[in-house]
């Protein structure tokens, strides 16, 4: 791991725009870190971080939106 590269074991914010994100994150994976952070990274603020959210199955949305495009053309098909 490079002297700049600084991931932090603690759930928060993560900078992917980073130069490094790629090897904090292998360095995360392989200790296997559930959330890790670039909070005392000097590249926190490069660009936009994007928060570390743990996703369930339960979080998951079954319903999608069909575009109304697709409703018109379905209309014209005979059974």
């Amino acid at each position: 791991m490079d002297h700049d590269e600084n991931p932090v074991h603690t759930k928060g914010d993560r900078n992917v725009f980073c130069p490094y994100y790629r090897s904090c994150l292998d360095y995360a994976v392989e200790l296997q870190w559930e959330y890790w952070a670039c909070l005392d990274c000097q590249h926190t603020q490069k660009e936009v971080l994007v928060t570390d959210v743990l996703l369930l199955p339960v979080d998951a949305d079954p319903y999608y939106s069909v575009p109304m495009s697709f409703h018109k053309r379905s209309a014209n098909i005979s059974l």
